[in-house]
């Protein structure tokens, strides 16, 4: 009965309450790779005819008594298991885990290119092993749209052609509701709302310092986040009718980043630039190492950076193979200016294990930290943190590593790393380092660094 394990459950410490958390993922990812190949089985020998039912969706439906949207996403993960075996063998080994098989499920289904989806599967398993969900869930993405432009510009237009927006009143209140656009507008939106959002807060934050002094609790602030979120809102109306011809809010900036090869190579289609030579075409190999994005992770198509750079509104950042902007030595205590900027677009959020805080509302972090362990202010010693676990790094003595793939790990005190379930250890970690090419990114942005501002074009 679930009684006796309610009691042995509430026995158990944290430690080992943790272990068995792990176990059980562990086994919910194996019984969904048997779960799998019996539906795809069951698919096969054409078994739901024997008892009438028109297809195996209704085979399901009658025998677990699922939704069809549940039912849908079990038929995708048969035929990848099916299709792609060493799929199948990551989850049912634990390497994977039920989402990140979701996804590569859906990318499988996509008509105009999942059959192609086999040529790469390696690659993605790696990142779906090692990387944090969404990271892994970008690379996915981002292979699918190169895999599929056309169909990508596709999408694009029907979203713009089917853009829409209501704003009405149900029994006094406000309601709204858009959808559809592009995804450049969209980040821009989002930047826009996010402004107002953080303009309130830092508001309720003055209040409750006013009221309860510096030190107080979070608890004391007078609005809720939802609130300040609708305040929001309606201070962005009232800033539009104010200023109608204004734009963007004074101090917003919106950060698009493109990894050097899509940039060029996008260029290069467009006749821009000469075509790329073999070499620099074959520099980029991993989706990984592609971005073609806003620093919050909503995925752009490559013309989208290009227009964003012919408009002006680009702001150009070289990355080296681990993702590591550049070098800014050890005379800086504090990361600032366009240090602090650089390090951002390096992550989406905060590094720690588990937590989504985006990067744009974190703190700049030594890896190593400045006074411990005499770690120097360098983009290749930076990453990104919210202040919780800033200040739990610091306190409880973990340390942070980026691998020459330029992942992250934290480490507890005792250097044991801090993985998901079924992840395989790491193996060499330490700072990325590259004396060569580092050189040739320093010299690179001391370059841009010292080049006056460029106005946008009129």
């Amino acid at each position: 009965m679930l009684a006796t394990v309610v009691d042995t459950v509430r026995e158990l410490d944290g430690d080992a309450l943790t272990t068995r958390f792990r176990e059980l993922e562990l086994e919910r990812r194996r019984v969904e790779s048997e779960m799998a190949v019996v539906v795809a089985e069951a698919d096969r020998r054409g078994i739901h005819t024997a008892d009438g039912h028109r297809s195996v969706k209704g085979w399901l439906l009658a025998n677990a008594n699922w939704s069809g949207g549940h039912a849908a996403r079990a038929r995708r993960l048969a035929r990848l298991v099916e299709t792609i075996p060493e799929a199948g063998e990551a989850l049912h080994a634990g390497r994977i885990g039920v989402e990140q098989a979701d996804e590569l499920a859906r990318c499988r289904a996509n008509p105009r290119c999942g059959d192609r989806l086999a040529d790469s599967a390696d690659l993605l398993l790696d990142h779906a092993e090692h990387l944090p969900y969404d990271e892994s869930r970008a690379c996915v993405r981002r292979w699918e749209t190169l895999a599929d432009l056309d169909g990508a510009h596709r999408d694009r237009e029907r979203a713009v052609e089917h853009r829409s927006a209501i704003v009405t009143e149900i029994d006094g209140a406000v309601f709204i509701q858009a959808s559809g656009g592009e995804a450049l507008d969209t980040a821009e939106k989002l930047a826009t709302f996010d402004h107002f959002v953080e303009r309130e807060f830092q508001a309720d934050v003055a209040e409750r310092t006013r009221l309860h002094g510096p030190d107080a609790p979070p608890s004391l602030l007078p609005r809720t986040d939802a609130q300040r979120r609708f305040d929001a809102m309606t201070a962005l109306f009232r800033a539009a009718i104010a200023s109608p011809d204004a734009g963007k809010p004074a101090g917003l900036v919106l950060h698009v980043v493109s990894d050097r090869w899509t940039f060029e190579s996008t260029l290069a289609a467009h006749g821009l630039i000469p075509a790329l030579s073999d070499r620099l075409v074959g520099d980029v190999a991993d989706v990984a190492e592609q971005r073609c994005e806003t620093v919050d992770g909503i995925a752009l198509l490559p013309d989208d950076i290009l227009r964003a750079a012919l408009d002006g509104h680009v702001r150009r950042v070289v990355m080296n193979s681990a993702g590591v902007v550049t070098d800014f030595g050890r005379s800086r205590r504090l990361f600032g200016g366009a240090a602090r900027d650089a390090v951002r677009l390096m992550a989406r959020h905060c590094g720690y294990p588990g937590c989504a805080v985006k990067a744009s509302s974190g703190q700049v972090d030594h890896l190593d930290e400045w006074e411990r362990d005499d770690g120097p202010t360098d983009l290749a010693n930076a990453g990104i943190a919210c202040g919780h676990h800033n200040r739990v790094k610091h306190r409880t003595g973990l340390r942070v590593r980026r691998d020459r793939q330029g992942r992250l790990f934290t480490l507890r005190p005792n250097g044991e790393p801090m993985l998901p379930a079924g992840r395989t250890p790491p193996g060499e970690i330490d700072l990325f380092t590259d004396a060569e090419h580092d050189r040739f990114v320093r010299d690179r942005l001391a370059a841009e660094l010292r080049a006056p501002p460029r106005s946008p074009p009129a």
